[in-house]
């Protein structure tokens, strides 16, 4: 960097290659460009020095960093990749076992629906078995009174039976003594 535009005017400062300066104002005719330095030094530079992109080794340190940087990153993201494989093969693991539980709790339920069917089916068999029990017991009620008139009857009837032999048998007997029979004599002989 020279304090002027022309070779003759001395150097101020030696710039390293690739050293980022401000370009303040460009002169045609002499080809030189006033610049300032990080640290505000000003001086000019010849303009075919200057370029608007970085040099070749300043972008190659970027690079390097910028590499390093992604390869740890890659890195991180791989292990996180990893992690995530494994969180998702997890996840899959209990996914299946859930279904599982869901599939036996789904048939746990439809047993218990059957059996709740079969449940009511029962308490309404019941019901009807209650209904024909009533009736039988009302039946069996008035058979048991039909026996004891039966009973009731029967021993009248043996009463009056035996009642009436017995008047048969006075009669008889007072038939029986009021006739009279006839002696034999004899052997042969009435």
């Amino acid at each position: 960097m020279r304090s002027g535009t022309s070779t003759s005017n001395s150097i101020v400062r030696m710039l390293r290659s690739g050293q980022a300066v401000t370009v303040l104002e460009e002169d045609l005719a002499s080809q030189y460009s006033l610049v300032e330095t990080d640290d505000n030094k000003k001086g000019y530079v010849l303009s075919r020095f200057l370029m608007e992109v970085p040099a070749a080794r300043q972008s190659l340190q970027e690079l390097r960093v910028s590499f390093d940087q992604q390869s740890s990153r890659i890195d991180s993201q791989n292990a996180e990749i990893s992690e995530l494989n494994q969180s998702l093969a997890q996840e899959k693991s209990d996914n299946q076992a859930l279904k599982a539980t869901l599939r036996a709790s789904e048939q746990e339920l439809a047993e218990v629906r059957g059996a709740a069917r079969d449940t009511l089916n029962i308490l309404e068999q019941n019901k009807r078995l209650q209904t024909v029990l009533d009736e039988l017991r009302e039946e069996k009620a008035q058979l048991t009174e039909i026996n004891a008139e039966l009973s009731d009857s029967t021993r009248l009837d043996w009463f009056v039976r035996g009642g009436a032999v017995s008047l048969i048998a006075f009669v008889v007997g007072i038939l029986v003594t009021r006739i009279r029979w006839r002696k034999q004599d004899s052997w042969g002989s009435y």
